[in-house]
């Protein structure tokens, strides 16, 4: 019985101290989701920013999912930079909602070639007056 124990927990010890057959799992998880690291929000499930140019139009696009009845604001930036490090603001725009669900906000803007170009989405949620929540992100960068 003793010998049974020993090598109970012995074995119990290699599989927290290795990972055992659980760490290949986890594992593949975090390579799943490593490219699209997002921070938990309380109220926001879901934030997103696109931008696409198209012969000088850009096209910028700002969303957001909620399951809260709180009103909402979306704000997306138009940004670009040189060397894709300083950004400066070209163009904002901002729109307000109420309800639970999925609201976005998309906006054309002419934009000049030779920059590094992206859109950052600047969403809060409110109760009342209050601000109870900012979520933000940025789109992926586009050089045009």
């Amino acid at each position: 019985m003793k010998k049974s124990k020993f090598f109970i927990s012995m074995f119990t010890l290699l599989i927290l101290l290795t990972g055992g057959p659980f760490q290949s799992t986890v594992n593949a998880q975090a390579i799943s989701i490593s490219n699209d690291i997002r921070p938990y929000y309380s109220y926001v499930s879901n934030i997103n920013a696109f931008i696409s140019i198209d012969n000088g139009y850009a096209t910028c696009l700002g969303s957001l999912s909620i399951y809260y009845d709180y009103p909402t604001s979306i704000t997306i930036t138009l940004q670009r930079s040189e060397n894709g490090v300083n950004w400066s603001n070209v163009k904002a725009w901002s729109n307000n909602f109420d309800g639970i669900g999925v609201h976005s906000l998309e906006k054309d803007y002419y934009v000049n070639s030779g920059y590094v170009y992206r859109v950052f989405n600047v969403v809060n949620v409110r109760n009342g007056t209050k601000i109870i929540e900012t979520a933000s992100v940025s789109s992926l960068e586009i050089h045009y």
